[in-house]
């Protein structure tokens, strides 16, 4: 993760580290498992690392508008009455255009990139269901058009949907 990031960027990173808890959380048959609770701490470290330094009003702030990208850009997508793998898969479609396109940078062998490995390992059995990715990548595609349409993203060039 970037060291200085302004107050959008760590809102960017923020809401997706969220959505990542809310897979894990959602997704994990046995929320006693040694291995989904090392994936959340992880995450929540990330989480953690991403507003350090921030004082308690910059939270609150932040806290604020990452809830208003959350309500805009997923919460449409989860409602979507599909299973959590499938969000998760659209989350991954999302993360990946955006690594690529060198827009966001884990960090590797950073706490999110910990977790993201462990949680793209429990996906793959649902990304290799048919269609499934092609409906994760029209589901990515929503989710950026809708935080570009909330002000964030702006950088991240376009990309296609087959």
């Amino acid at each position: 993760m970037v060291a200085r990031l302004t107050e959008r960027q760590r809102a960017e990173q923020v809401v997706f580290i969220d959505q990542w808890i809310h897979v894990v959380e959602a997704g994990a048959t046995d929320q006693a498992d040694p291995e989904v609770k090392a994936t959340i701490a992880r995450l929540e470290e990330a989480r953690r690392d991403t507003i350090a330094g921030l004082l308690w009003q910059e939270q609150e702030k932040l806290s604020r508008r990452v809830l208003r990208a959350d309500i805009a850009a997923f919460d449409p997508v989860r409602r979507m009455g599909g299973p959590v793998a499938a969000f998760g898969l659209a989350l991954y479609c999302v993360l990946r255009r955006l690594t690529v396109a060198g827009y966001l940078d884990i960090g590797d062998g950073s706490p999110l990139d910990e977790a993201t490995t462990t949680i793209l390992a429990a996906l793959e059995d649902y990304a290799a269901e048919p269609g499934a990715m092609d409906i994760a990548e029209r589901d990515a595609a929503a989710i950026v058009a809708a935080l570009r349409a909330e002000g964030y993203l702006r950088d991240l060039p376009e990309f296609e949907v087959a």
